[in-house]
């Protein structure tokens, strides 16, 4: 199947593993040239070299030496080797030498999650300083390509170089990522090596291993559909067909649009020039996110008809589902690869053919983008019948649930993401790691805890047993909230909080005034450095503060009074005389807003006469309005605690 999705080109590349011929000896990982090792601790090595020969690795005025086995693969360590640089590293044996030049040894940063970490230098507040006072030799960039892969890779991706930075490198580089490290190769005054492995829209799940995901559970059905699609996409892909089938059919009524043609009820006519279905002139589309079905119909000989084919469909924003007269062709979940699906003939039939797109869009643009000439049916015969007019569409009822996703996809998957982008790293080790991603999870929060839970701890088990990782909490983003009420956001940030409570290296960037409720990527991401600087430099014993983010310690109620104990007296209101965002919640699950008065290091809040309260939220919303602050203006975190 010609599925237009990457994942299935970096399929074919894993399948076509071969024992390679070794000229001279290679190194696995991140090592190359202008690349910066970890200062401090030890460097464990793997590579390729000519089976049986003996390896030397030599770097500075360090020398080890190892053996290659009989598939030619090798392993050594490095002892632990002090700030220093530009230095060669070689590896040697008996068929030759590979050098990596310009080399540093400093402190290596691991920058990971969604758009917010992607975010580039030129899109920040005042970009154009900034990049061009950049030039330093001793700070190292590494932007590792978008790619994902079905299976663990100990090799970089294509195009993953290590640049020194300079106006040039720095421009499009992670904004968080590089004025974080910009400010601890200062303060250190040692090199430092920046490496950005984000993408924007992921998911946590792709960024877990499978036997992460294994240990969390809850993900033994996409697990087993991930093991089929590597054995066989196209029936992976069919079981996923049926899987979405049954899916739609249990959230309306049993209906099954795919088998229709695409008229009737509620079918409108798309306009001639694909595009942003918000662009329709549609009162129901111009505001809608969710999805949207299309269709089409055409007409095919008898001899068009005996053919086998490809469906080109061009472009769509986010993820569709696609049938041909009944027949499941395939889903693709992203907003930059056009799609083609092969199309056996016992799918046509002379005369009419309807051609069924069921399009799921959760932010921004959504649709068919096509362009119009994208899109068309070929046959083998060489014909191409375009398809890019005369569509129809229908709009869904914004409440129908999200659906399955494709196991094996790239930011909505499981695993790829870390299979392709994380697992080349493993060894690797790191001074530190910052954790910016939740944006994607925010419809399901409850399972976020203990995933991110096993992210931190896998990323100790590949980068170092007391890694300092700092999570950046989500913003404040969307609806301000006018009642209590649910919010996944704010569930996201409950768990984000609590993984940094119970890990004692692991730290809490508290980012809720630092966001923008109309625009979920808010440029102020010095204010965001800010506050991960803050809470490193207290994870690395170099500041002092409150590494979780400021939160009550306890609640106890006395009476028609509850007392939430604070860590701190330095406390402070903004815009208020009293504080204001905090609810009292029954067992029930119902809230209501509750008046608060600030007394040093108390808050006390006023029990309704009608209630009896079993916990508290505060500043719970998608974008809530918070004016608690300590007296260095970091706001008190968000947060859900029980009564004592």
């Amino acid at each position: 199947m010609a599925f237009k999705s990457g994942i299935f080109a970096l399929l074919a590349a894993s399948a076509a593993l071969a024992a390679p011929a070794f000229a001279v000896p290679t190194l696995n990982g991140p090592i190359a040239d202008s690349a910066v090792l970890q200062r401090g601790t030890d460097i464990p090595l793997s590579g390729k070299a000519a089976p049986g020969s003996a390896v030397t690795i030599g770097v500075a005025d360090t020398e080890v030496s190892t053996n290659a086995d009989a598939t030619g693969t090798w392993q050594a360590t490095l002892p632990a080797m002090p700030a220093g640089g530009p230095y060669r590293l070689a590896v040697r044996d008996s068929e030759g030498t590979s050098t990596y030049d310009n080399l540093l040894i400093g402190d290596v940063i691991l920058c990971s999650g969604q758009s917010n970490m992607e975010y580039p230098v030129y899109r920040a507040l005042n970009p154009d300083r900034a990049i061009a006072d950049s030039d330093n030799s001793r700070i190292r960039l590494l932007s590792i390509p978008h790619v994902a892969n079905i299976d663990p890779q100990d090799t970089l991706p294509a195009g993953a170089e290590w640049v020194v930075a300079g106006p040039d490198t720095v421009r499009d580089f992670s904004a968080i990522c590089y004025f974080t490290g910009q400010v601890v190769q200062k303060k250190n005054d040692v090199p430092v090596g920046l490496i950005d492995s984000s993408w924007g829209g992921s998911q946590i799940e792709a960024w877990l291993s499978a036997d992460d995901l294994r240990s969390v559970g809850d993900f033994t059905e996409q697990l087993s559909q991930l093991e089929l699609f590597a054995r066989d996409p196209r029936a992976a892909m069919a079981a996923y067909g049926k899987h979405w089938e049954a899916w739609w059919q249990s959230v309306d009524q049993g209906h099954a649009p795919w088998m229709g043609d695409a008229t009737g009820p509620g079918w409108k006519a798309a306009p001639d020039v694909m595009d942003d279905w918000k662009t329709y002139g549609d009162p129901e589309a111009e505001a809608h996110l969710g999805r949207v079905w299309f269709g089409k119909t055409f007409s095919l000989s008898a001899k068009q008809a005996s053919m086998d084919g490809s469906l080109s469909l061009g472009l769509f924003d986010d993820t569709d589902a696609t049938w041909l007269n009944g027949h499941f062709l395939g889903s693709t979940s992203s907003w930059t690869d056009a799609r083609t699906y092969d199309v056996p003939a016992k799918f046509l039939k002379p005369g009419k053919n309807t051609i069924i797109i069921n399009v799921l869009n959760t932010y921004g643009k959504g649709g068919m983008l096509g362009p119009n000439d994208a899109v068309a049916l070929s046959l083998s015969s060489g014909e191409s019948l375009p398809l890019g007019a005369d569509w129809t569409y229908r709009v869904v009822s914004e409440d129908t649930p999200g659906g399955p996703q494709l196991p094996w996809e790239t930011v909505s998957g499981y695993t790829t993401i870390h299979n392709a982008m994380i697992s080349p790293l493993t060894g690797f080790p790191l001074y530190a790691a910052i954790w910016y991603q939740g944006e994607s999870n925010a419809d399901r929060g409850a399972q976020y805890q203990p995933l991110l839970e096993r992210l931190v701890k896998s990323w100790r088990a590949h980068f170092g047993a007391d890694l300092p990782v700092v999570i950046v909490q989500l913003p404040g983003y969307d609806g301000m909230p006018d009642r209590p009420g649910p919010s996944g956001w704010s569930d996201i940030r409950e768990a984000q909080r609590r993984v940094a409570v119970n890990d004692p290296k692991t730290g809490l960037a508290v980012t809720i005034d630092a966001g923008d409720r109309t625009d979920i990527h808010p440029p102020n991401k010095q204010l965001v450095v800010q506050r991960i600087l803050s809470v490193l430099g207290i994870l690395t014993g170099q500041g002092q503060g409150f590494e979780d983010g400021i939160a009550p310690t306890r609640a106890v109620r006395h009476g028609s009074r509850i007392s939430l104990e604070m860590p701190t007296d330095d406390l402070k209101t903004i815009g208020s005389a009293r504080p204001i965002a905090f609810e009292l919640c029954g067992e029930s699950g119902a809230c209501e807003w509750a008046d608060a008065t600030l007394n040093g290091a108390m808050i006390d809040l006023v029990v309704p006469l009608h209630g009896t309260p079993s916990e508290i939220r505060y500043c719970w919303g998608d974008a809530p309005i918070c004016n608690l602050f300590s007296g260095d203006d970091v706001p008190v975190s968000p947060f859900r605690m029980g009564l004592e």
